[in-house]
């Protein structure tokens, strides 16, 4: 089985919140247990979640939060929570953890060329990591537009400078 093909089949995270406990779950439920739903918008467990990842004082709850995205491939995940406007305060740290994860996002290029090209600059800086720390680029067209997408004659000429490098970086694999 590729690469593509297991990525295809990994089910999203499941989280579950009780009186007396709380968990998350990166596997295949029952399907007595799917038919409940996949609880995300429980605000308090992703807040918890989140604050495990921003918090200065944690960090060997941080590298344990880390090492369990990466084992879950939980790339999903994290791309769905940074797109939650509700988690918009965090977005800084969510995308910090996609490059610290050490998982590869390539399959979110795009993603992640709009993040660099339209948020404010300590994002931006985090999401052009993010493209920088990424491999394996399967889809030419898709780096070609993420190329056009930071590149683009709109963006002020600091942004265009900010994304030099990266446009560089995706270059190289259209050469």
């Amino acid at each position: 089985m590729s690469q593509k093909d297991e990525e295809k089949n990994i089910p999203a995270p499941v989280f579950k919140f009780g009186e007396n406990f709380s968990s998350a779950y990166f596997g295949k439920l029952s399907d007595a247990d799917s038919a409940e739903g996949n609880s995300v918008s429980d605000q308090k467990l992703i807040s918890n979640f989140i604050g495990l990842l921003v918090d200065p004082t944690n960090r060997e709850l941080k590298a344990e939060v880390l090492n369990i995205l990466r084992n879950a491939k939980a790339q999903q995940f994290l791309v769905d929570l940074i797109g939650l406007k509700q988690y918009e305060k965090h977005r800084k740290e969510l995308i910090m953890a996609c490059w610290e994860s050490g998982m590869n996002f390539s399959k979110h290029l795009i993603f992640f060329a709009e993040l660099g090209a339209n948020c404010e600059y300590p994002e931006a800086i985090e999401a052009l990591t993010v493209i920088d720390e990424m491999h394996d680029f399967t889809d030419i067209r898709e780096c070609e537009m993420a190329v056009k997408v930071l590149s683009s004659e709109y963006l002020s000429p600091d942004r265009q400078l900010l994304n030099k490098n990266t446009v560089t970086y995706l270059r190289s694999f259209l050469a």
